[in-house]
């Protein structure tokens, strides 16, 4: 097989596509795989100028070993996204250090193609699909340049040009037929069934929650989910987003931890679950809720699940049947003002919702909470008394509310209690809770989000990690569990109008986040820019990436009938088949209807009256050659037809002005037609 050599004015689109491909995974791939991507890239640049050689085979073989030793080192033994995007990155940059040839260029374009689908598995937001329209025109634009002539009298830079207009001319004509497949071609699922996942944590709740462990979370801007509601939004007082129940107390290094209990819930699952009837009170809407590798979906109060795949719990949530590795829409119905629990509970539902765990010397942990529980319960006739007393006690006393606090002392919820009095959301839950129980009521802290952005223009509302809250749950005979917020007694800004705009130092917020438009949300134009690419997202994702096989179901109905399977097969056959016609038909239009030079009129003068005597020019035939032929053939003419296509030929690979050359190609073209006209065998 014939191997073409690379063409070097093609390296510069092929280096600028790796960097293109490059950039959005290294975001998620070790800091190791940046020092070989620039070493590569620069040793590669250098052989280009001839300063360094190629790697001989021992140096490939060292290469080799390093780079794979780095990748199974960094994946400590596991197989995961991660570790395979890293091999994969890495055989095609290693690839890139041997290119010779043009297949050796193929192999490197196709390999990138692969890596930047595999961005895809990572993230799937409209800017970084639209930076990997803007990559995949700049691999067009390297597959290009392997095929331009490297012998080419064009400059580097205009052949650089014509390969970057030509794959963009290729781009747009493929982007109307891309969309009508999108829409027409079946929708089918994954073609494997390796369930590659990534090894990245995920930053969100815990099932394990100590005091502190909210306000990490307000450091971070990550998109946890959107909502849209089908009728009015409610107030930002009245969304309170349930994720996990902690029943669980324990006492880890002298610090209260809640957990969710080890305990598996019994779950119904749709349809046989229960559901409340459309009326006043209930609230449908729809949740966009991003990958989280958890089993726990998000609702507010007196949940339903709604969808196959979710069921129910008797802890007032909703779960999916399989975790969440990708990013999933479902629907919700709520019923804020239900009764839950309100006939009774059961005996050992009541007993972990009482429990509190010893101390390890296997006293009371935290005294002092003890004793004003004690106090408080003698003072109270009704458990409902005794909770309002606790909620009272936080807005009576100097508590305060901050997104930095000091790690308590042991007998942490005392040292919270009495002496701090300044802590985050999951202190004043958690110390509530210690007090409640230690009066013998059953309570519980709930993990979830508070509030939300609404943006204003599309109606949904954004929720974000900085969301991230925590409140208590009592049980109440006769009442049921009742939710209870201890932080609005201290902070009612934060429930009333969000995290960020509470504070009243916003060195607070985000501290820790590096550069973040959410930060910049003061100033005007920041924050509108910020709100329309929200806006572009949420859209984004309900008509691109949530395009299922049901929803392209409806609306084929929609538009071809019930028989819509089979009229888009017919529709996508006549597509095509339109497609290539007028593809055809431009084609032709567009082929070249080249002016002849006065040489190739002259010279076809020639070529006709050498007709007759079967001595025309062969296709693939030199001057030279066909200079010798007819000067065998015409013997009398033999030093005319010598000078005058040498001459010819001389003139083809003149480096003249244009304006001389025109002036030598039109003496050349008369002398050509003076000759076709002696020229003239004996015997005829």
């Amino acid at each position: 097989m014939i191997q073409n050599n690379f063409p070097r004015n093609g390296l510069i689109w092929l280096l600028v596509s790796l960097i293109c491909v490059y950039l959005p995974l290294q975001a998620q791939l070790p800091l190791w795989t940046a020092l070989v991507f620039i070493s590569v890239v620069a040793w590669r640049w250098m052989m280009h100028l001839g300063r360094w050689p190629y790697p001989n085979k021992l140096v490939k073989v060292l290469v080799v070993v390093l780079g794979v030793g780095a990748v199974l080192v960094s994946a400590q033994g596991q197989f995961h996204l991660e570790s395979a995007t890293s091999f994969i990155l890495v055989a095609s940059l290693l690839k890139v250090l041997e290119i010779k040839t043009q297949r050796d260029g193929y192999i490197v374009i196709f390999l990138s193609f692969f890596l930047l689908s595999i961005s895809f598995l990572y993230a799937q937001g409209i800017l970084i699909t639209l930076y990997s329209l803007f990559a995949v025109w700049v691999l067009m634009s390297a597959l290009v340049g392997l095929h331009q002539n490297q012998y080419s009298e064009q400059s580097t830079p205009v052949r650089i040009k014509t390969a970057g207009k030509t794959s963009f001319q290729i781009l747009l004509l493929s982007l109307p037929l891309m969309l009508i497949l999108f829409i027409l071609f079946p929708r089918m699922g994954p073609l494997w069934s390796l369930n590659l996942q990534s090894d990245k944590a995920k930053t969100g709740l815990s099932e394990q929650m100590s005091p502190g462990d909210i306000a990490e979370l307000s450091n971070s801007d990550e998109l946890v989910f959107r909502v849209a509601f089908k009728d009015k939004v409610p107030a930002n007082h009245q969304l309170y987003w349930r994720a996990l129940v902690l029943e669980k107390h324990q006492i880890t290094n002298g610090q209260s931890q809640w957990s969710v209990s080890k305990k598996v819930p019994p779950i119904d699952w749709y349809p046989k679950s229960w559901q409340p009837e459309p009326k006043d009170g209930v609230l449908d809407y729809t949740i966009i809720q991003e990958a989280t590798s958890k089993k726990w979906l998000v609702g507010l109060r007196g949940v339903a699940a709604m969808e196959k795949g979710i069921g129910m719990t008797d802890t007032d949530l909703i779960v999916s049947n399989k975790k969440l590795h990708q990013r999933k829409e479902y629907e919700v119905r709520s019923w804020p003002s239900m009764d839950i629990a309100k006939q009774g509970i059961h005996s050992l539902t009541r007993q972990q919702n009482t429990q509190l765990s010893l101390s390890p010397q296997g006293t009371i942990s935290n005294p002092q909470s003890y004793l004003l529980a004690q106090t408080l319960y003698r003072n109270h006739n009704t458990d409902l008394a005794r909770v309002e007393a606790v909620m009272a006690y936080f807005s009576d006393q100097p508590f305060s509310y901050t997104l930095k606090p000091q790690r308590m002392a042991e007998n942490d919820i005392d040292d919270f209690l009495f002496n701090q009095q300044a802590g985050f959301c999951a202190h004043y839950s958690s110390s509530m809770v210690f007090v409640l129980r230690s009066m013998g009521i059953p309570a519980r802290v709930v993990a979830g989000y508070q509030g939300g952005e609404l943006n204003k223009e599309s109606g949904h509302i954004t929720v974000r990690q900085y969301d991230a809250h925590a409140w208590v749950e009592v049980w109440l005979a006769g009442i049921g569990w009742k939710s209870f917020d201890p932080t609005a007694q201290v902070a009612p800004d934060r429930i009333n109008l969000g995290l960020r705009d509470s504070l009243t130092d916003q060195a607070e917020f985000l501290s820790n986040s590096g550069l973040s438009l959410t930060k910049l949300s003061s100033f005007p134009l920041f924050n509108q820019l910020r709100l329309q690419l929200d806006e572009l997202n949420y859209f984004w994702h309900q008509t691109v990436l949530n395009f299922n096989k049901q929803r392209q179901g409806n609306l084929l109905k929609k538009w071809l009938g019930n028989d819509f399977l089979s009229t888009s097969l017919y529709w996508l056959a006549g597509l095509f088949c339109t497609v290539f016609l007028l593809l055809t038909l431009f084609l032709l239009w567009q082929r070249p209807n080249k002016k002849r030079s006065p040489i190739e009129k002259a010279l076809s003068v020639l070529d006709k009256k050498m007709h007759r005597y079967q001595l025309q020019r062969q296709a693939n035939e030199g001057l030279a050659d066909y200079s010798q032929r007819l000067q065998l053939a015409f013997p009398e003419h033999k030093d005319s037809i010598r000078r005058l296509l040498q001459q010819l030929q001389e003139h083809y690979y003149s480096k003249q002005k244009a304006q001389t050359l025109r002036e030598k190609e039109s003496k050349i073209s008369i002398q050509i037609k003076g000759l076709a006209g002696k020229l003239k065998l004996k015997d005829q």
